[in-house]
């Protein structure tokens, strides 16, 4: 990605965790021939017809496919991006599942690259939610909501779906994220979850979760991931990313 031209720039997380479009343009780079991409993470699953999608989507003339966030003052990444994208230009989308023109993908790593040339002078460096969404509005290309092609009711980043509960129906298209196996599955509750006190609880849905899963938590596992998301909320109490 470096060698791509794209900045070591990341505010949380990690390099691709934080910029999940530079893998986008590294595949562009790589096949450049295609007129249209799809791109689906390891975790999100399309059930349907995948010609038929990509097809409505290509008859649509789309350039950017995806699910829309609302990226007014409630988001919690907002404020960090006011002063990249001021005056109502925020936008944002979920980007699991994702579907591009090739004039997008081109357009989005020049506007990356050349950030990257100036990145000394950027302060907060825009999340790849953010980033994509704000750029293909202000190219004036054309962005098109998944919602569009399919149900998008359990296409959201919490709470996970346990692969072998995953049910897609037989008709129609739908969208589904995060789906996990199990190791992945309690992970994400432990980290998700708002209080991880509440598995101490008689009755609460941690505790539910979990116990479908005997001897797969230890005590110490669950302080821990408790101690983790007060240090969490403190940080997001503070303002910081």
């Amino acid at each position: 990605m470096l060698a791509l031209g794209f900045a070591n720039r990341f505010e949380k997380g990690s390099l691709l965790w934080w910029n999940a479009d530079y893998t986008h343009y590294q595949v562009h780079d790589r096949i450049p021939d295609y007129d249209y991409y799809l791109f689906v993470e390891y975790d999100a699953c399309i059930g349907g017809n995948g010609v038929r999608l990509l097809a409505d989507m290509i008859a649509d003339e789309a350039d950017f496919v995806s699910h829309p966030l609302d990226a007014g003052p409630q988001w919690y990444w907002n404020r960090f991006h006011t002063g990249t994208y001021p005056a109502g230009q925020l936008r944002a989308s979920l980007n699991c599942i994702s579907f591009f023109s090739a004039r997008a993908l081109k357009h989005l790593a020049q506007r990356r690259r050349a950030m990257s040339v100036n990145m000394d002078e950027t302060g907060f460096w825009p999340l790849g939610e953010a980033f994509v969404a704000s750029e293909v509005a202000a190219a004036d290309l054309t962005f098109v909501p998944l919602a569009r092609y399919g149900d998008v009711s359990r296409y959201a980043w919490f709470p996970p779906i346990l692969v072998t509960d995953l049910v897609l129906p037989v008709s129609g298209h739908t969208f589904v994220h995060p789906v996990l196996d199990q190791k992945r599955y309690i992970a994400s509750l432990l980290r998700q979850t708002h209080f991880v006190r509440h598995y101490f609880m008689h009755g609460s849905l941690l505790r539910r979760e979990l116990a479908r899963f005997p001897g797969a938590v230890s005590r110490r596992q669950l302080y821990r991931a408790a101690m983790t998301r007060a240090t969490e909320r403190m940080r997001q109490t503070w303002g910081r990313p």
